[in-house]
């Protein structure tokens, strides 16, 4: 009596539509999620990152350059690959090398992120990169003169290699007087009338 009573309505085709999309998007998400494929993806990225890191790394001298450089997900450090061992970031010399070793990295990860056009802000702020070294330029210490100025044409050649989708912040002490070191200056505390704080609010008339 019950089954004379109602009307069957059964929307077969409408519901295996339903289910044939639902499934789809399904499968797009298992792809999405396959810790394989993701595995072998973030070690690719890694590789590549890794090239340029020990090729930097050579052209800037750094310690142990000599072999490869790569960027360990797992301790979120830098490690160097030697024949006997790797080394870590912590183990890697002085302040200077370890000022170098951020600058590659920190390119190197730039440019993977521009190059497969990742959502990340295409800017790099930079404090302080020649305090390692000293803080003046003076007269006996043209060797520290000659790796800050290394520094800064390592700084201004991944700039433009990456054709300006780069922009590099850079806050120093440092006044090299080379051209496009002195084009690239938009503020120079050196010089009493550009100085954050003006001399007149603190001065006595």
């Amino acid at each position: 009596m019950w089954l004379e009573s109602i009307s069957a309505s059964d929307n077969y085709e409408g519901k295996q539509e339903t289910i044939k999309r639902i499934e789809s998007r399904l499968n797009e998400l298992d792809k999405l999620l396959n810790r394989d494929d993701l595995h072998e993806r973030l070690m690719s990225a890694l590789n590549r990152i890794a090239v340029d890191m020990s090729s930097w790394a050579k052209e800037l001298k750094l310690e142990h350059g000599e072999h490869p450089y790569r960027l360990d997900m797992s301790k979120v450090t830098v490690m160097v690959d030697k024949p006997d061992r790797p080394i870590p970031l912590r183990q890697l010399g002085s302040g200077a090398n370890w000022v170098g070793v951020h600058l590659v990295t920190y390119f190197a990860l730039h440019k993977f992120f521009i190059e497969a056009k990742r959502p990340v802000p295409n800017f790099l702020f930079i404090d302080q990169p020649s305090q390692v070294y000293f803080p003046p330029e003076r007269e006996g210490h043209g060797q520290d003169w000659d790796m800050i100025r290394k520094l800064y044409r390592f700084i201004f050649d991944r700039v433009a290699n990456l054709n300006k989708k780069l922009q590099v912040i850079i806050v120093d002490h440092a006044n090299i007087e080379e051209e496009h070191f002195t084009k690239a200056v938009n503020e120079d505390w050196h010089n009493d009338d550009d100085n954050l704080i003006p001399i007149d609010w603190y001065s006595a008339s």
